[in-house]
Parts: structure tokens; C-alpha cells; sequence
């Protein structure tokens, strides 16, 4: 058994808390247009990449694990590029909040908020080194995290970090990911230009307003509807940050249900520094057609769905054949404590599995690596803390 160290520089210096200090997550690089879906570029290196302390025991010696990736910086960042995602095993760093920081700093990557701060779908349970929970509570163990890129159309995370600080008391609770290069290598080419020529926009949220029905005069009844809709628009979509349409009836079930929708964007982007063309697309976790198949315990206020540009329904077959491409390229990792995977936002989705019992995972998001994008984590536009503070009060 290997014996937890503790750099000397941690021991003697306090880091700054960084509550309060970090700056949004930058705007989504979008460079979608023209790709030449008939002849995409091969895909040598895939994910994850697997570096194991075991295996570099003679080359680190005790306590000077901080000091291993300060030196291989460029050459961890090096492979993050090829590969997509590394997953660090063995270490003893990373076993706790403050050696995570120490690991990611190391590192020089550059904490952000998450794309969704304020939707509260993620708690900031360590605000003083820019953790997040990880979807841990007990009333979503048993909801299958789809896979996905941590970002919405105006927002993107450059880089992530997922961190195990406890694997599931009980089982289960693997972390998902998949290579968004290969994804769109292995689909039919027919279904993946369908996708492309006619976009995607994606609901975040559904609010049945039934009682509408009721009102008799016809006109009082688009009044009140075309100001609810308006009311909506103007007090809630702010809050997620998010460039939504709040539109009735998107999904044909309900007349009266308000729905969120995003603008129509690409499900294939290319990545902003390679140029090597990825799947940049949620619907496996957002689709509702697979959701409905699936374990999910998100209600019906939170449920998702993934339409054309036109809000035309995406043909099942076609939903279908992006699940098993998907889970084709699927690479499920059971992860232990101190365990890390470092992914590239852009190139790499990722998921998580059910599970039982007590487990905490945790990740932070990085705009940058190196040369910080934001100086000033004071800035006055960035989002605030309500929602998410307000909405993990009532989720355990």
C-alpha cells in the first residue's frame, strides 16, 4: 500500500479561496460551417490515455508527485491533445479538494464556472478551490447521465477535470466517456449529413401551464399566454444564461406546456485548436426518446428532447442509430479514489452510470490552460449564485 505524502510547499503556504473569484466560462468557439462530412480525417490516437503512478513509482519519488506534473506539464497537455481524455491512477495527490487543486494547478490550468452555473444543477460544494459535485445526490443515483460536452450553445469549458474522492458505496457510478472524433467516424454518413444540413435545438425544460385552458374568452387566453410567455423569458432564461425561446407546444404533447429551447445550432463542430471535426452534440443525455428508455428520474419540469432546426422531430431511427454509436464508442471507467480524468471539452463527451448507496465525485472546469483567458474574476457580467443555490436546498 502506497503511503499519502504531502508536498512541503502545501504544507507551508495557504492557498487563496478562490469563492467568489472565478471568471465565467468563456464563449463557445463555434467554426461549423463547410465541414466535408464525406472524407473527415482519421482518428490515430483515442481516448482516454492511461498514466499510472504504479508504473512511474521509480520515476517519482515520495512526496514529489506535485513536482512530477509541474515537469511534464507539456507533455500531459501534449497527449490531452491526441488522445482526448487522460486518466491519472495511483496517485496520492489528488485524494482530497486541496490535492486536487495542487494537481490541476501543477498543471496550469485555469479554474472557470461551469457552462450551467446558475440552472443549481451542480452544486460548488468547494468554493475555496472550485469544486464541484458531480451528481452525487441520492435522488439522482439512479438517473443514467447521458453522454455529453459540458457546454450550451453561448458557453464552453475548454478543459475538465473529474475527480473520485469515493467510488459508490454500493456499486455502480462508472464514469462515461466517448470520443467525439470517432463518434462521427462511425456514423452512417447519410444519418450524420441529415444532422448536420438540418441542425439541432435542444429543450432544457418543460412547465405545464394547464390552468390557461381553463380561461373562456379566447382572446383573454392568447393574452394571458403570449404574457406568461414573456413573463418567462425575461425573469427566468437570464438566470440559466443560456440563449433560450421560450415556445408552447415544442413537443406536441401539450399545447399549454412552455418550453425552453435553444437556438438551432451545429451537432458537429470542428475543435478550435486541432480544426479535426467532433460530434458537439448532447442528445444522447438530452434526447427524450432515449431518456424514456433508460433509468431517469428527472421530472417532468426538467426533462429534455432534442428537435430539427425547423422543431421538426428528429425519425427515431435516426436517434437510434446515434445511441449505438455512442455507446459503441463508449469507455467506462470505474474510478477510485484519487483517481482523475482530465478531458478536453471540445473533443471529448462524457456520462456517468447509476448507482448505489454514497459516492463522491467532483469536477472543475478550466477556460484556459497557461496564460489565464480571464485576469479579473470580479467581473460584473458573470452569472450569480441564486438558482443554484436554491435548487440544491431542495434536491438531496
Amino acid at each position: 500500500m502506497r503511503v499519502a505524502t504531502v508536498d512541503a510547499p502545501t504544507a507551508v503556504a495557504a492557498k487563496k479561496d478562490l469563492t467568489g473569484l472565478l471568471p465565467d466560462c468563456p464563449a463557445t468557439i463555434w467554426n461549423a460551417e463547410n465541414i466535408d462530412i464525406d472524407n473527415l480525417p482519421e482518428v490515430p490516437e483515442t481516448s482516454p490515455l492511461v498514466i499510472d503512478a504504479l508504473e512511474l513509482k521509480e520515476k517519482i519519488p515520495s512526496g514529489q508527485e506535485k513536482a512530477y506534473f509541474a515537469k511534464q506539464r507539456e507533455s500531459i497537455m501534449e497527449q490531452l491533445q491526441k488522445h482526448g481524455a487522460i486518466l491519472f491512477r495511483n496517485f496520492d495527490m489528488m485524494m482530497d479538494a486541496e490535492g486536487f487543486r495542487e494537481f490541476y494547478e501543477s498543471l496550469q490550468l485555469n479554474p472557470c464556472l461551469d457552462p450551467i452555473h446558475t440552472s443549481g444543477l451542480r452544486e460548488m460544494v468547494g468554493k475555496k478551490d472550485a469544486v464541484y459535485e458531480a451528481v452525487n445526490k441520492p435522488s439522482l443515483a439512479q438517473h443514467f447521465v447521458g453522454l455529453h460536452n459540458e457546454s450550451t450553445y453561448v458557453k464552453t469549458a475548454m478543459f475538465g477535470a473529474f475527480v473520485c474522492f469515493k467510488p459508490a458505496s454500493e456499486g455502480g457510478g462508472e464514469f462515461l466517456i466517448a470520443d467525439g472524433a470517432k463518434i462521427i467516424n462511425d456514423m452512417d454518413k447519410q444519418v450524420l449529413r441529415r444532422l448536420y444540413d438540418s441542425k439541432v435545438r435542444i429543450s432544457v425544460s418543460n412547465l405545464d401551464l394547464n390552468f390557461i385552458d381553463a380561461i373562456p374568452d379566447d382572446g383573454l387566453k392568447e393574452s394571458v399566454k403570449g404574457g406568461l410567455q414573456d413573463l418567462i423569458l425575461s425573469v427566468v432564461a437570464p438566470k440559466f444564461e443560456m440563449d433560450l425561446e421560450m415556445i408552447y407546444g415544442a413537443d406536441g404533447s401539450n399545447p399549454y406546456r412552455l418550453q425552453a429551447v435553444e437556438h438551432a445550432q451545429s451537432p458537429i463542430n470542428t475543435h478550435p485548436v486541432t480544426g479535426q471535426p467532433v460530434w458537439f452534440c448532447n442528445m444522447h443525455n438530452h434526447s427524450r426518446y432515449l431518456r424514456d428508455r433508460r433509468p431517469c428520474t428527472v421530472p417532468e419540469v426538467g426533462m429534455t428532447d432534442v428537435y430539427k432546426g425547423d422543431l421538426g422531430h428528429i425519425p427515431a431511427e435516426d436517434v437510434e442509430h446515434v445511441n449505438e454509436v455512442c455507446e459503441r464508442n463508449m469507455v467506462s471507467v470505474m474510478m477510485q479514489k484519487g483517481d482523475v480524468v482530465l478531458l478536453d471539452n471540445y473533443r471529448v463527451l462524457h456520462g456517468r452510470k447509476i448507482f448505489k448507496g454514497e459516492r463522491n465525485h467532483a469536477v472543475t472546469w478550466f477556460e484556459s490552460c497557461g496564460e489565464p483567458l480571464s485576469r479579473d474574476g470580479t467581473q460584473k457580467d458573470k452569472p450569480d449564485d441564486f438558482m443554484n443555490n436554491l435548487i440544491n436546498k431542495t434536491l438531496v
